[in-house]
């Protein structure tokens, strides 16, 4: 019951990650009062584009991709409603992958489309950008700052020591019981493989937040004094914002932990998640608004120019081999982006394509492998467990103790490495709190078999009750 219920809640982290993020999408890359942004789909804003004719020309390519992106997120949402409803988790995992992936994906196509529109109207009004011009305010050249690199690298400590506990406390190096006042054990390595997740996030928010604090001022005006205020605002709020979410990790895996210590319960963790994806999608949603105000705020003072737009591919991706920077503002989104035409912005996109691709291919996979059907066989005196490929090959003159077991004999099954996709479990997992268990199960089967072998305790089934029988009965019944 337990595992359904995570499912459940993983499909509601998802929904609490998805909506804001389609929201956000939506709201700040197809302004409705385009006047008052600095960009129009991926296009610098012009006093050009505020003349009678041209802005009713931007106002029908602005509406136009409005509307589009609108059918867009509405289609994603009803598409999310009814994924939530499908009863099989492994259908539904496999169906949430693909509707992420398709829906972040389409829900930029009104975005590139009407950047290649306005583009096609910057050249009919005569308006090149082929050399993108660029310019850079000397006065102020790599002098606004607004992160303390301490500010970001305190909260990690923290998180680095909670981690090293939880590992300590896995390894039974620390006992648990000592801490609790109890003889009952947390979830075999869910401290460490949860900490170790969050402690890496918050990691990587460390050189993205000095990458952050590190792009080149952008100038808006002639005067320096309003370009370095202006910048300075700017990265005050990136930088504040960046801050918060590495507290807000590090405070994630201080209370979880604690509550996973006393309520020895993995299901406390993911309402935590939950939790905290509120609080984050609040907070980048906030960090916009911030962001927004502070253009509308210095749009009066914005007297220069620069036109870089051809150097934008769909207003999304900068490509610029004579540009040094290997870091710029985005057009599309929030922070920075990596120019790609720059020697390392080539090395991190085929790596992160790579990375991307793997993380892609590696979900698909394990739900098809949840699909496959589970087979239990004798195989010339040793017993076989496939599941598309042979997952255990024990021989049978190692098996010790084997017992035939009702589906409903195991009561806490806590994953260490594996899959876990109900009703399928296969990896090592906790058992009732005996960690490094062998686990092969369908617990639709209703049966499972329980033996040692080698120092390990194994669980496994077949795909239904009659062949875990059969399975058992050939197993004790070999000499």
């Amino acid at each position: 019951m337990n595992n359904i219920i995570e499912m459940r809640l993983m499909d509601i982290i998802l929904l609490v990650i998805m909506i804001p993020t389609l929201l956000v999408m939506y709201f700040r890359e197809y302004p409705k009062n385009w006047p008052g942004r600095k960009f129009i789909l991926g296009i610098r804003n012009r006093e050009e584009f505020r003349k009678d004719e041209v802005k009713t020309a931007i106002d029908t390519i602005v509406s136009q991709a409005r509307r589009r992106a609108l059918i867009i997120m509405i289609v994603s949402f009803v598409l999310m409603g009814l994924v939530f409803l499908i009863p099989d988790d492994i259908t539904r995992v496999m169906l949430w992958t693909i509707l992420i992936i398709v829906d972040l994906i389409v829900m930029a196509v009104p975005f590139m489309r009407g950047n290649k529109e306005m583009k096609t109207l910057k050249r009919q009004l005569g308006i090149a950008s082929a050399k993108g011009t660029t310019y850079v305010d000397l006065k102020g050249a790599g002098t606004v700052r607004a992160l303390k690199p301490v500010s970001v690298i305190i909260p990690n400590i923290v998180a680095a020591a909670v981690f090293v506990i939880s590992l300590l406390i896995d390894l039974k190096i620390i006992d648990l019981a000592d801490m609790t006042g109890r003889s009952a054990e947390a979830p075999a390595f869910s401290l460490t493989s949860m900490n170790g997740s969050m402690f890496f996030i918050g990691l990587i928010m460390i050189p993205i937040a000095i990458m952050m604090d590190k792009i080149r001022n952008e100038v808006i005006s002639d005067n320096s004094d309003i370009n370095m205020n202006y910048n300075r605002a700017k990265k005050k709020v990136q930088a504040g914002s960046i801050v918060s979410m590495c507290w807000l990790n590090t405070g994630m895996i201080v209370i979880s932990s604690i509550l996973i210590i006393l309520t020895q319960s993995s299901l406390v963790s993911l309402i935590l998640l939950a939790v905290y994806m509120v609080i984050l999608m609040a907070g980048l949603i906030l960090m916009v608004t911030r962001m927004l105000a502070i253009d509308r705020r210095y749009a009066k003072d914005m007297n220069i120019e620069a036109d870089d737009d051809d150097k934008w591919i769909l207003g999304s991706f900068y490509y610029n081999p004579d540009d040094r920077r290997l870091n710029v503002e985005k057009r599309m989104g929030v922070g920075a982006t990596i120019n790609i035409g720059h020697p390392a912005g080539k090395v991190i996109m085929a790596v992160s394509a790579v990375f991307v691709a793997a993380a892609i291919f590696g979900i698909i996979f394990i739900a098809i492998l949840a699909k496959s059907p589970m087979t239990v066989r004798i195989d010339r005196g040793t017993l076989v467990c496939n599941q598309l490929i042979d997952t255990y090959k024990v021989p049978l003159d190692k098996i010790r103790s084997p017992e035939l077991l009702d589906g409903d004999a195991i009561h806490h099954l806590h994953r260490e490495v594996g899959t876990a996709i109900p009703p399928v479990f296969t990896g090592t997992f906790a058992v009732d709190g005996q960690s490094g268990c062998n686990v092969f199960l369908n617990l639709d089967a209703d049966r499972m078999i329980r033996f040692e072998a080698d120092g390990r305790t194994y669980y496994i089934s077949a795909a239904t009750a009659e062949d875990t029988e059969r399975a058992y009965y050939e197993m004790t019944s070999v000499d």
